[in-house]
């Protein structure tokens, strides 16, 4: 018995050392990124600390608008799983998972992963510690609160083990949050409970098998299809980002402007940064590519696929939150610049867009 504990023991101090040493790298890889952040959000890191426990506050306060609650919740799941879908490779040391499986058994690798996914869920130890604070009488009045607690740990178990039905989760639940219907708070949690348990049941939809890649167009296609989480992850975000602007402006109309400026540069920052996913995929195939003399068009159409995001999306920011167009042709040059210094000098990429981005906020 003392030799399994050891033995389980060990195992768990070799996964948080892989744990915390792909996290540095990961940070070590966006430098540019993590020092411009800290320079513009280290002074409001406790206004977006009690921004964070104030969205929480207002969920477990829903009585009176269950319906206002029920989509921040949604919102607030949205960008958990945006952050742990990021911390995913670390939790799971997805590198040395395969030595895993040879030597530990499945329920020792599950409770570790379970162990560092909390460790990593900042939400939920937010939620946590409102829930400490809650009183019997007042856990009474809001148990729905104790469902968006179940909710926050199913969508990093979800992350890790089953994108895809997480990914059907969002979008019955957005339709439910939309659905012109009078529902009370817990009704609405039990709901999206119901949603997700469901969804695990939902057979996947695998399709990449079956198209003749005849022509570049294709080509992408069947590549997104197969890695669609890069495509996921920006859209649930950049959505997230624009319903709480939107919940915003109607708090401060006398800001929209700059909310509307804020959300055209992170729709050109999230569709511009797929130019590094396009890139890789480019070196990749490109010596075949040029085997068969379509090298030239190859290069051409790994731009594409970044400003078709930008397109899409800037459509989607329009229709929510209105914008100005001439928008639409700064940004469209905009991403493209974006796109060359990912390909050339991705050290400068953090820098410009942060300087353009202040630049189009004094002048909105």
């Amino acid at each position: 018995m003392i030799d399994y504990f050891a033995r389980y023991i060990s195992f768990l101090s070799f996964r948080y050392l892989a744990y915390t040493t792909t996290l540095k790298s990961m940070l070590s890889q966006l430098k540019s990124f993590s020092l411009l952040f800290a320079l513009v959000l280290g002074p409001a890191f406790l206004g977006l600390t009690l921004l964070l426990f104030l969205g929480l506050g207002k969920i477990v306060d829903s009585h009176a608008a269950p319906a206002y609650g029920a989509k921040l919740a949604v919102v607030y799941l949205l960008l958990e799983s945006v952050m742990l879908w990021a911390m995913a490779p670390a939790i799971k040391n997805a590198q040395n998972r395969v030595f895993q499986r040879s030597l530990f058994k499945p329920s020792w690798r599950v409770c570790v992963d379970c162990k560092l996914l909390f460790l990593s869920n900042a939400w939920l130890i937010a939620s946590l510690l409102i829930a400490m604070d809650l009183s019997l009488k007042q856990w009474l009045q809001v148990p729905h609160f104790l469902l968006f607690m179940l909710l926050q740990w199913l969508c990093g178990v979800f992350v890790l083990y089953r994108p895809l039905a997480l990914f059907y989760s969002f979008l019955i639940s957005f339709v439910l949050v939309l659905l012109p219907v009078s529902l009370t708070s817990l009704q609405y949690f039990l709901g999206f409970v119901a949603i997700f348990c469901c969804s695990t049941l939902l057979p996947p939809v695998r399709i990449s098998h079956k198209l003749k890649v005849q022509s570049f167009g294709l080509f992408w296609f069947s590549y997104f299809i197969q890695h669609s989480w890069s495509l996921i992850w920006r859209g649930a975000g950049l959505v997230a980002l624009l319903l709480a602007l939107l919940q915003l402006i109607t708090i401060r109309n006398d800001f929209s402007d700059l909310i509307q400026a804020t959300a055209f540069s992170v729709c050109v920052l999230l569709a511009s940064s797929l130019q590094f996913d396009c890139m890789a995929v480019f070196n990749k195939y490109r010596l075949f590519f040029q085997s068969v003399n379509q090298g030239k068009l190859f290069y051409i159409s790994h731009f594409l696929p970044s400003l078709i995001f930008f397109a899409v999306s800037l459509i989607v920011v329009i229709s929510m939150l209105g914008t100005n167009l001439i928008y639409i042709p700064i940004g469209a040059v905009w991403c493209v610049l974006q796109q060359y210094l990912a390909q050339k000098k991705p050290a400068h990429y953090a820098l410009v867009w942060f300087v353009i981005t202040i630049g189009i906020m004094f002048i909105a």
